[in-house]
């Protein structure tokens, strides 16, 4: 790493400061400007693209991105294509590839891929997205689009429709959006919510509380199915944060919040289609209907959304009418077209043809980092999609240890939560429940944890019949 580039992969959004962020999105405008500029920039690099996804924006955007700039690019069809078909591992496709390459660009159906990637890579890695986990460079494009359109990204209004679940490109756009200090209105599918793992991360890590509301308004989207989505789809918002003390009076636990839509404020509708392919629990293709928003010329002719932009990462199935094509509000074939300066800068920066102005300069947030573990010996990531259940040998097994909301561990690679139900302490001879966890005093890494006590009971641990309680302090008698 040098002072010029201190990017070496991004697998996540959160690995570029606010600042860098912002540095791709200027030069990114600067391409726009004048597409010539950056010709010939990269023309003794070689990017590796390996897609082992279907991808149509991503793909063509960062090999155009790498051809406009003069470089040069080498790829894999799909995984049938290369050696993972007779066996080989990730870690030893990358090994292999980055041998080849200046730069990689992975996209990869395992959660976690990505990351796993970067560790196995001599070369920088960018994520082009890796399961339901994340997908950086596409919150980078909407956050380019975003600034375009209202010339700023500080506290902007987002309405983040559909499958929020399995939506890689939402996970990362939430982050981003926190962090710019954007007042987000979550519009779920039925049952497609924002999962745990991403509403505990905003909490804990970004210290941002969601609030339950009514949809005023934005109920509108549902259409001819906003009977069945007043009962079961549930409008979430992100509204007070620690910089505006004075508003949590305002919202009271329980409390109605109400969405005001024409009070003059700018508002970016932002839709996903249902991700089928992520489906696993029935739900996915001819499965029974339900509750989805959808834009379409009739929805959107309310005066509510007069001055709404719509945005979507695309493709797109029946969430998103093409009556709203040649409509102005839209801007999803726009967002697309950003992905190219946007890839463009980014590779520029991230391979240090151009520096990076503003630095690493870390981020202000107040909120709780965790604590880094090694694999507890009891506790395992249960996500069947994480590549450390694909490929646990060569994958490190690291957790985040959080004490709120609740104990919990995060899974390093896909952020999955595993939430212990026992402890141990050390030496100790019984097992607890697992919210007597409660002493600041008390290390993680040297506790034991299970989900099952039949695991304790193995190591010979016994239930306790009284409350853990914290260490007596030692104390030194002067007489």
């Amino acid at each position: 790493m040098n002072e010029n580039n201190p990017v070496t992969s991004v697998v996540t959004i959160e690995d570029l400061t606010n600042s860098q962020i912002e540095d791709v999105l200027d030069l990114a405008a600067e391409i726009d400007r004048d597409r010539e500029a950056l010709y010939g920039v990269a023309s003794r690099h070689i990017l590796a693209s390996l897609f082992f996804e279907p991808s149509t924006r991503t793909r063509g955007s960062f090999e155009s991105a790498m051809n406009r700039l003069g470089g040069r690019v080498i790829t894999t069809a799909d995984a049938k294509s290369s050696s993972m078909a007779k066996g080989e591992t990730l870690a030893d496709t990358v090994r292999i590839w980055s041998g080849y390459a200046d730069l990689m660009v992975i996209r990869h159906p395992w959660e976690g891929a990505a990351r796993l990637a970067a560790e196995y890579s001599d070369v920088p890695v960018i994520n082009a997205g890796d399961g339901g986990h994340e997908h950086p460079t596409q919150t980078l494009l909407d956050l380019y689009t975003l600034r375009n359109e209202y010339r700023t990204l500080e506290g902007l209004r987002i309405a983040l429709c559909g499958d929020l679940k399995n939506s890689r490109t939402v996970h990362s756009l939430v982050y981003a959006l926190i962090r710019f200090g954007a007042e987000i209105v979550f519009v779920p599918a039925q049952g497609l919510e924002l999962p745990d793992h991403v509403r505990n991360k905003m909490e804990t890590v970004y210290d941002r509380r969601i609030e339950r509301v009514d949809p005023g308004g934005l109920q509108a989207l549902y259409g001819d199915d906003s009977a069945l989505a007043e009962n079961s789809a549930r409008v979430d918002a992100l509204y007070v944060t620690p910089s505006q003390p004075h508003l949590r009076a305002m919202y009271e636990e329980g409390a109605k919040i109400d969405i005001q839509l024409q009070d003059g404020r700018p508002l970016a509708i932002y839709v996903t289609r249902q991700q089928v392919e992520r489906e696993a629990d029935g739900h996915g293709e001819g499965s029974a209907p339900r509750a989805y928003p959808r834009i379409t010329a009739s929805t959107m002719s309310g005066s509510d959304f007069s001055k709404a932009i719509i945005m979507h990462p695309l493709p797109r199935v029946d969430e998103l009418s093409s009556d709203m094509d040649s409509d102005h509000r839209s801007k999803y074939f726009v967002q697309a077209r950003n992905g190219v300066p946007i890839r463009m800068a980014l590779i520029s920066l991230v391979l240090g043809l151009k520096p990076w102005r503003s630095g690493s300069k870390p981020q202000p947030w107040s909120g709780d980092a965790g604590q880094i573990t090694s694999q507890p010996d009891y506790i395992q990531c249960g996500n069947p999609d994480c590549v450390t259940q694909r490929e646990s040998q060569n994958a490190k097994g690291e957790f985040i240890f959080f004490r709120r909301p609740g104990a919990r561990f995060v899974c390093g690679y896909c952020e999955r939560e595993v939430q212990p139900s026992y402890f141990a302490r050390p030496r100790g001879e019984v097992y607890y429940p697992i919210d007597q966890f409660r002493y600041p005093s008390w290390d993680a890494s040297d506790s034991l944890f299970f989900t099952d006590a039949n695991d304790a009971e193995t190591l010979g641990l016994r239930p306790a019949l009284i409350a853990a309680r914290a260490e007596p302090l030692a104390v030194e008698v002067i007489r």
